[in-house]
């Protein structure tokens, strides 16, 4: 055997040497193991923590007597039984993760019902083969197979009620066509005579390979406006430029997982990176969405269609950057809520967006627009009424009802029962949280159940006249913000 030889037997020997060592390590500490002795690391270290800022002799106690506990604890398998006979061993490494909301209880419906996955299997890599949209089971491509029917029976799709399939129709909203945007922009630029749909429900805006006709600026219209969206893997805006992204846009969790200012995890699951941006604040799901959601991607700026670009608003690093303890006080909102140059009405800055902006509006009604004006649930008259009318009412006349199925929104809303009053809009969607109580309407807020009496027009010194009640007509007496002449 030539030297040369040699050296490749002992070069491949002392490979397969490693690799047979490092077999041996793997088996004799896997993974799962690692991420359970970090996570006890970590309770250990909030609990010594809390221990020492703690004077309460009581509370003192208790903190030692549970920390005695975690460093006592050893690594092992967290097998989940469910319900259905089935077995997942998901929580074996995700073993500090949030209960993603009280309505989808980990220990009844499991993890991998709506992330996919293998149930089984404890090493990462297996385990996370086959995971619905790349640990994103919200993206709009995937909904079908994790919000919508499922292994354990029919969730957000494939009901009775056309209101109860809620995925699709999703796909027919303007925030998931874009069909208002292309629509608009193709008639501005003289493309169609009148404004037409351009998008159908079985596409989206980005997907369409030549959406203004291989015009030269095609390529900005793909890149500055229809990236930016939340089906198609989008990008969220920075402060800083349009080209970089914090984090990108996932369908459904663009609005229901609440984001911090970096869209980085700040939760108790250390398997998460803290440092990546890309995840909610915690591992939940909300119905109870602020402002401060909304405005991770409206009212960030301005676009420019004539020049294909995006103007980003100059204070967007205040409002991005804005404490959740602050981002409810008065003149906070006032900065906060619109953009700079906009008008607005004291309810239109008081409440959030989800507080006038109704389920079908938001979500989609089965029907395609071209047009935010043609989707519009909600007008100013449907809360405040006119000079001739009240608004407009239902009363609740079964326990099906589908507001009484609306009613988990907040807990903190009265309850509503059967034969309650409740406000039904002039395009016939009922509104559950604005409700007829002791002669006068009143709004629940959604985010905290705070209560609002709703001033009518009936009996006020408003003049409007009743077909004349757009927010732009409402605008011209009722503007708060400063930056439009009030008549008297």
């Amino acid at each position: 055997m030539s030297h040369y030889l040699k050296h490749v037997f002992l070069l491949s020997l002392l490979c397969l040497l490693g690799a047979y060592v490092w077999l041996l390590y793997s088996q004799s500490h896997p993974s799962w193991q690692k991420w359970q002795a970090k996570y006890y690391e970590a309770q250990t270290q909030l609990l010594q923590d809390r221990l020492a800022k703690t004077a309460d002799g009581n509370e003192k106690a208790s903190l030692e007597k549970t920390l005695i506990q975690v460093k006592g604890k050893k690594p092992e398998i967290k097998p989940l039984l469910l319900p259905n006979g089935k077995e997942e061993l998901c929580l074996t490494c995700h073993l500090g993760i949030e209960e993603i909301s009280p309505s989808h209880p980990v220990e009844s419906i499991g993890c991998t019902v709506c992330h996919g996955g293998n149930a089984l299997a404890l090493d990462e890599k297996t385990a996370h083969q086959g995971m619905y949209g790349g640990g994103h089971p919200g993206r709009l491509d995937v909904t079908a197979l994790s919000c919508g029917s499922n292994a354990n029976g029919q969730c957000h799709d494939g009901r009775k009620r056309p209101e109860d399939n809620i995925v699709e129709r999703m796909q027919t909203s303007l925030m998931a066509s874009k069909g208002g945007e292309l629509s608009m922009v193709r008639y501005m630029f003289g493309l169609d005579k009148e404004q037409r749909l351009v998008v159908g429900a079985s596409t989206t805006a980005a997907a369409l390979a030549h959406p203004f006709d291989n015009r030269q600026d095609e390529p900005a219209l793909q890149q500055n406006c229809l990236q930016a969206c939340h089906q198609s893997e989008g990008s969220l805006f920075t402060a800083s430029t349009t080209a970089t992204a914090t984090a990108e846009a996932q369908g459904c969790e663009s609005c229901h997982v609440l984001v911090n200012a970096t869209h980085t995890y700040s939760g108790q699951d250390v398997t998460i990176p803290r440092d990546k941006p890309g995840y909610g604040m915690v591992h939940r799901i909300t119905t109870q969405i602020p402002y401060t959601q909304c405005n991770q991607c409206h009212n960030v700026g301005l676009p420019d269609l004539y020049h294909m670009t995006f103007n980003l608003r100059t204070d967007l690093n205040r409002v991005r950057s804005t404490p959740p303890e602050q981002a409810d006080q008065q003149e906070v909102r006032l900065q906060n809520v619109y953009q700079p140059g906009m008008v607005f009405t004291s309810c239109e800055v008081n409440l959030d967006c989800i507080d006038c902006h109704t389920p079908e509006e938001v979500m989609g009604d089965g029907k395609l627009y071209t047009s935010e004006y043609q989707a519009l649930k909600i007008q100013c008259r449907d809360c405040h009424g006119t000079q001739t009318e009240p608004p407009g009412f239902w009363i609740i006349g079964s326990s099906d009802d589908m507001a009484l199925r609306q009613k988990s929104v907040n807990p903190a809303f009265p309850v509503l029962d059967v034969g309650g009053k409740i406000l039904r809009t002039l395009r016939g969607e009922e509104m559950p949280y604005v409700r007829y109580e002791s002669g006068l309407w009143v709004l629940y807020r959604k985010t905290n159940g705070q209560k609002f009496v709703i001033p009518q027009v009936q009996g006020s010194a408003c003049r409007q006249e009743p077909d004349k009640q757009t927010s732009n007509d409402c605008h011209q007496c009722h503007d708060v913000s400063g930056n439009h002449h009030t008549s008297p």
